[in-house]
């Protein structure tokens, strides 16, 4: 071909095309500057965009896994998430509750988004669930949103950008087991409060990144306006949040002596931003910082109007519980000093909650399941070591490769100390200090999840980057023997020796250097499919009973859709029950039958008396009924030993629950029987006690 052909208008050679076509053209672009400017060339970088379905496709797997775990488990609701329900269903009848029934903590976000569901499809379990599972969507594409922004800042070219974005949606659409199960629990924003940590953490990156790039003040402000927004609406929410706001802290702060060392730098995208660019850092930084504590206030705004009116009770809770809680008594002897409590918690962090949230494990499994899940364990373990060192080797030897492994992983490196340290210092997880298998600290520790898989992506990436120059440095040494020379004097004779010159032998190149590099390649995604097939395979084989049951009762009945009709079909509309059997009934029959927890009176514990209009009723209603856990072979329990006792006829019946027990129903016909006369009922209505 001769120049002559090059310039002629038909031609349908594209030489400005972004992708070489020739492993010799794209030598020439890395190398020869002469390229780069060469006529027809556009100016700037074309960077094509990512392609979206592989986010579809791990939205796709999303909905399937959680629909299908669902499904699964029946439907199962536990007492506090069919409270959210009950919420739910009284905010559509004209109720603005500003928390979660009474508690100063967690607020009823969830309750509102659930109301909105069920305006559209009427109250149902099904359309509790449908709430965590359509914002678990959300998370799924927050960590692609995130993915994106670490590769941005990383520089990664387009192929490693997109492994890095596919790995970490996919492993977001399929997290452990452990994990996915509290994502989908409505037990008062965990769902939420996931969703505005990963969008604070995604906020903060993009803030560093346009105050890097010399963005204006105006905008730097916009920004620090929706962190402060999303910080005050996160203490709304749900405590947690602040595993969130220190991380972002803490990497503002490390920006801040970033900018400090290194003030702004002249660019050429207008007057405006060369002189933002040439102001002191200090100036720069902390003015357009001001803007968040605006709004800030507005996302607080239902915690401060119910502050007001409650004598700052929510923000006085949530300061006794992170650092002045009291702690079991229990729990004291065996941990009697702050040093104590500090190591105690982290043992328990590392040794008992840590391994659950990075492999999937439920408390009590069956020991067979255990291979499913340890490969899971293994590569969430390995891949969190090799990256932190990987991360700390680039600060001794700054290799272009470990840079961006940096990059990719310091902000999430960076959440994953701040979940570490208030874990461990707090008290607030000292509640599950008690028996490892007993998860009452679980729900603290599973904000990892949202870190875990960044840093699987980062191996990956890191993998696939290396093979890649590997194989681009042989083609290139290879490449060496042509005669490159030629190509930098004139782009005519570069195109015509990559086109005419022994083809044959390039050919040969592309195909022997290929099939290793697709053989590795092969190896790498074997190797990450075989953990997240296994721990699909470890939801389908999950006790259906446990999976959602309380840690504060796991002998709930997976259905009650029996005893419901039961107590219909004999017109009872009243009952005591604790919570954990009380409210699914309650939710289930949109308050047509009203069960009550005596408990919270017996123990002089108003916290446990979530409605306290259902104790009114109950105390007030004619002959109510008892329902009560008992053990499958236990033939007269002890509340029927109580009412023979007092010459009480009633009428029974049983219904199955978990772990050997049974519900027993029990009615008293001859007269109103109270469980308030004296303690004998005290130990009657404990779900961790048989009756």
């Amino acid at each position: 071909m001769s120049i002559k052909d090059l310039n002629a208008p038909q031609s349908k050679v594209k030489l400005s095309s972004p992708r070489p076509e020739t492993p010799l053209q794209d030598y020439a672009q890395k190398h020869v500057p002469s390229f780069k400017r060469w006529p027809g060339r556009r100016k700037g970088r074309i960077t094509p965009a990512s392609s979206y379905l592989p986010l579809l496709f791990c939205l796709l797997i999303a909905l399937l896994v959680r629909v299908w775990l669902v499904i699964h488990t029946q439907g199962f609701i536990d007492g506090d998430e069919a409270l959210a329900g009950i919420q739910a269903e009284h905010i559509l009848h004209g109720e603005l509750p500003v928390y979660f029934y009474n508690q100063p903590y967690m607020g009823s976000l969830e309750a509102y988004i659930v109301a909105a569901i069920f305006a559209i499809v009427g109250p149902s379990v099904w359309a509790l669930r449908a709430e965590p599972i359509l914002l678990s969507l959300v998370v799924v594409w927050l960590t692609w949103k995130l993915a994106s922004a670490l590769a941005e800042t990383a520089h990664l070219p387009l192929y490693a950008k997109r492994w890095f974005m596919t790995i970490a949606a996919l492993l977001a659409a399929i997290p452990p087991l452990y994990d996915t199960v509290l994502e989908l629990r409505t037990l008062g924003g965990y769902i939420e409060v996931f969703i505005l940590m990963l969008l604070l953490l995604l906020s903060v990156l993009k803030l560093t990144s346009r105050r890097a790039a010399g963005a204006s003040r105006r905008e730097l402000a916009w920004r620090w306006a929706g962190i402060g927004f999303i910080t005050g609406l996160g203490f709304w929410v749900n405590p947690l949040i602040t595993y969130g706001i220190l991380a972002a802290a803490l990497w503002l702060a490390l920006d801040s002596v970033k900018a400090w060392k290194q003030p702004g730098k002249i660019t050429n995208t207008g007057l405006r931003n060369v002189r933002a660019s040439l102001a002191p850092a200090p100036h720069t930084t902390i003015l357009p910082a001001l803007a968040s504590i605006p709004a800030c206030i507005v996302g607080l705004a239902p915690a401060l109007y119910w502050g007001v009116m409650n004598q700052w009770q929510n923000f006085t809770y949530v300061l006794h519980l992170s650092g002045n809680a009291s702690i079991d008594p229990i729990v004291q002897a065996q941990y009697p000093t702050r040093l104590d409590l500090f190591l105690g918690l982290t043992r328990l962090y590392t040794t008992c909650l840590g391994p659950r949230v990075l492999g999937g494990a439920l408390p009590g499994e069956n020991p067979a399941l255990v291979p499913l899940q340890a490969p899971t364990l293994v590569l969430g373990g390995l891949s969190i070591l090799i990256t932190t060192a990987l991360v700390a080797l680039s600060f001794v030897r700054p290799h272009p490769l470990l840079l961006r492994a940096r990059r990719l992983a310091a902000l999430p490196i960076v959440f994953g100390i701040s979940v570490s340290i208030i874990f461990c210092a707090t008290k607030t997880a000292s509640i599950g200090l008690g028996s490892c298998q007993v998860d009452l600290a679980g729900r603290y520790a599973t904000p990892l999840m949202l870190i875990l898989p960044f840093f699987v992506a980062t191996i990956f990436t890191a993998a696939v980057m290396l093979v890649a120059d590997i194989y681009t440095a042989s083609q290139e040494q290879a490449l060496d023997g042509e005669s490159i020379n030629a190509a930098t004097r004139t782009m005519d004779a570069v195109y015509t020796e990559n086109t005419t010159a022994a083809p044959s032998r390039r050919s040969s190149l592309a195909t022997t250097g290929s099939r290793p590099q697709r053989a590795i390649l092969a190896l790498l995604v074997g190797f990450l499919i075989l953990p997240v097939y296994l721990q699909v395979a470890f939801y389908g084989f999950s006790d259906a009973g446990s999976t959602f049951q309380s840690p504060y009762c796991t002998k709930a009945p997976v259905n009650n859709d029996a005893i419901i009709s039961y107590m219909q079909r004999e017109h009872i509309h009243y009952a005591w029950a604790n919570n954990w059997i009380a409210f699914p009934i309650v939710f289930k029959t949109q308050e047509r039958i009203i069960i009550s927890d005596p408990l919270a009176i017996i123990r002089k514990n108003p916290t446990l008396n979530r409605i306290p209009a259902y104790t009114e009723a109950v105390i007030h209603a004619d002959r109510p009924s008892f329902l009560v856990f008992v053990r499958h072979n236990d033939t007269y329990p002890k509340l029927l030993q109580l009412l023979d006792a007092e010459q009480v006829t009633y009428h029974t019946a049983r219904f199955p629950a978990q772990e050997g027990n049974d519900v027993l129903v029990v009615t008293p016909l001859s007269r109103t029987v109270s469980p308030f006369d004296g303690d004998k009922f005290l130990n009657i209505f404990f779900c961790n006690r048989y009756s």
